[in-house]
């Protein structure tokens, strides 16, 4: 027991060196057999040599080795080779990877939905983006974002991983779109009037455009929603700018040829198409070609009591603008449609333009056919018939007294644009109906209802649901947008309905009535429509309008300028100031907000005008002694109505307009 409790089985030192090897025979049964100990020559002293007394154990315990013969032989270690280390088996893998290796999980699951949206879009074969290849990118990025509230740490790496992928994404997009937006048939003109409205290269271009502005558009809407910390906006920002660049390099010059058209098309009246596209006032109606012998189009409205469709023609200065209003429609589908509530504003943009511009161009030909008004018929019979008497022979002074007057007065007539002929010399025609409006206030209608057809649906009411805003922001957006264009409309039948008022008979008295209860603040039902429109109206057109009104009247009038032999006028606010009347266009006409901001100076600049001219008439007035006749009394009218105006609109003061 002494000695058993003496052997170290715990921490034993390192074993001494084992004898060389011996020869091991097989015998035929294939056990191994070892020599015996009388064969084992013995040390020099003649004992044998002791053995250990645990090798002594494991002799005696192990038993003897056999070897099958179709089993080789293993080869002996040499005595000074270490020991064969033994195999530890593998141990399972953790169930949560490593961080590192996640956020390579994640950036590649990324990359390969980058490059699935990426797939086949080719810009030399003209393969665009597929639809809704921006929202799979988007939705990707936001799927591997941890569930709120999350830690920070894992939260930053993720985003890191994110945009390391977002970078690839849009160097993959700058590629595609920096041949796109050199080549020069993206700047080539629109297909508004037939035909595709965008060439391959700009539908290209929009489709690539798109497909950023959904991934930004996903990216926004989860930042918006507020469960995420703010580095997480810090972090996506700079990529969500870089997909807002890329829209804007395509979307803004695309829009911008639009308005560009759409503008110049009011402006032009020669060459009027023989046949525009059929225009339908009202929303419900189904639209149709009409073909008509006519040289202008003809505008569907709705049908009469009788069952037959009412038709208003479309004015010559409107012709050009009616044949691209289908084709423009068209444009804005394709580009600005697919944006939803960033379409809107888009669209808002391009529509308010083209009906500030479509009321500039009416009013100035109205402005012309005012100005451009003959005397009445009156007059002209009688200095015509004084020049006669001078210069003819008393013999034939009756006979050329007659024909001449009817043959300048038949040609008069047949001049005018507006106002119907009023001589007797004129032979009798047969009953006609007088139209309902006249030529400016018939344009405003068809303008309004060319406005209409090509924004309809693509622009909801202002009160409309927001389906596609999920943000704040984004509500207020629309609504701004939205709100914009209702007052554009609202200020286009503004325009009409004031003009309509200012063409109807007695319309000095009328307008002067109703400047003066939209300064006293009085209602009158009877006139409730012609007050609002001037009150809605912005208040540099209403100025202009009226102003336009007075400088015809005086015109007729045989009251000359105390400093100048010319006729009595009122001077218009780039004459007061000096400027051409190109720059006065540019700055105060350049839209419905400068018309708003300009307002108050406008009304400065005429009222010294209005005070000038009301001195004038006056002494005129009084110089003749009697009752002034009704042209000095409706000249009176429309410059006091003026006068009033600045004060109601702009709050500046006339002396003597009551």
């Amino acid at each position: 027991m002494h000695a058993i409790r003496g052997i170290p089985l715990i921490s034993r030192p390192s074993r001494s060196s084992s004898p060389a090897p011996t020869s091991s025979h097989v015998n035929a049964t294939g056990t191994v057999t070892s020599p015996s100990a009388a064969s084992i020559p013995l040390p020099p002293d003649g004992k044998p040599r002791s053995r250990s007394l645990s090798r002594q154990v494991a002799d005696k315990l192990a038993p003897p080795m056999t070897i099958t013969p179709s089993q080789p032989l293993k080869k002996v270690s040499p005595p000074s080779s270490r020991t064969a280390t033994p195999r530890v088996p593998s141990s399972p893998l953790p169930s949560d990877p490593a961080p590192g290796s996640n956020m390579e999980v994640i950036g590649l699951r990324l990359n390969e939905v980058v490059n699935k949206a990426c797939a086949g879009v080719d810009y030399k074969a003209k393969k665009a983006f597929r639809a809704g290849a921006g929202w799979s990118v988007g939705e990707a990025i936001i799927r591997e974002f941890p569930a709120p509230p999350a830690d920070a740490y894992l939260l930053r790496a993720i985003l890191r991983t994110a945009v390391r992928s977002l970078s690839i994404y849009l160097n993959r997009l700058e590629s595609l779109l920096l041949p796109a937006v050199t080549d020069p048939a993206f700047n080539a003109a629109l297909g508004l009037t037939g035909g595709a409205p965008l060439n391959p290269t700009q539908t290209f271009a929009v489709s690539l455009a798109h497909t950023a502005w959904e991934t930004c558009e996903k990216l926004e809407q989860t930042i918006e929603l507020g469960t995420w910390p703010r580095f997480a906006e810090d972090a996506l920002r700079p990529s969500m700018d870089k997909f807002d660049l890329i829209v804007g390099k395509v979307v803004k010059p695309l829009l911008l040829s639009l308005k560009n058209e759409l503008e110049a098309s009011l402006a032009r009246t020669e060459g009027s198409p023989k046949l525009g596209p059929s225009i339908s006032q009202m929303p419900t109606v189904p639209m149709s070609r009409e073909h008509s012998n006519q040289p202008g189009s003809r505008l569907v409205k709705e049908s009469s009591q009788a069952g037959h469709a009412r038709q208003m023609p479309v004015p010559a200065c409107l012709q050009h603008f009616a044949a691209r209003v289908d084709g423009a429609r068209r444009v804005l589908e394709l580009v600005a449609a697919p944006c939803q509530h960033d379409g809107e504003g888009w669209t808002t943009k391009v529509v308010v333009a083209v009906v500030w511009t479509g009321m500039r161009q009416i009013a100035l030909r109205d402005d012309v056919a005012v100005t451009a008004r003959p005397p009445s018929p009156g007059s002209v019979a009688k200095a015509l018939a004084g020049l006669s008497k001078d210069m003819q022979p008393p013999a034939v002074q009756g006979h050329l007294q007659t024909s001449s007057i009817s043959g300048m007065t038949s040609k008069l007539a047949n001049g005018l644009s507006i106002l119907p002929s009023r001589t007797a010399s004129r032979p009798p025609s047969p009953t006609r109906r007088s139209p309902s409006l006249d030529l400016a206030s018939q344009a405003l209608n068809v303008l309004e209802s060319l406005v209409k057809r090509l924004v309809g649906g693509l622009v909801q009411p202002p009160h409309a649901a927001s389906a596609g805003a999920a943000s704040t922001q984004d509500q207020q957006a629309e609504h701004i947008a939205r709100e914009a264009l209702a007052e554009a409309i609202e200020a286009l039948q503004s325009f009409r309905t004031v003009t309509q008022a200012t063409h109807a008979p007695g319309a000095s008295a009328r307008l002067l009535a109703s400047v003066r209860r939209l300064r006293d603040d009085v209602d009158d039902e009877a006139e409730e429509a012609l007050d609002d429109a001037a009150e809605d109206l912005p208040a540099v057109v209403l100025f202009s309008t009226l102003l336009r009104r007075a400088n015809a009247a005086l015109a007729g009038l045989p009251v000359t300028n105390e400093k100048t032999p010319e006729p009595l006028r009122l001077r218009g606010p780039a004459e007061v100031w000096g400027w051409q009347r190109a720059d006065f266009e540019n700055k105060v006409l350049a839209g419905f907000l400068a018309a708003e901001e300009w307002g108050a100076r406008v009304a400065a600049a005429l009222g010294p005008e209005v005070e000038r001219v009301l001195a004038e008439l006056v002494a005129y007035a009084a110089a003749q002694g009697s009752k002034p006749g009704r042209d000095v009394a409706e000249a009176t009218e429309w410059v006091k109505a003026l006068g009033v105006a600045l004060d109601a609109r702009a709050g500046v003061k006339v002396a003597n307009v009551a």
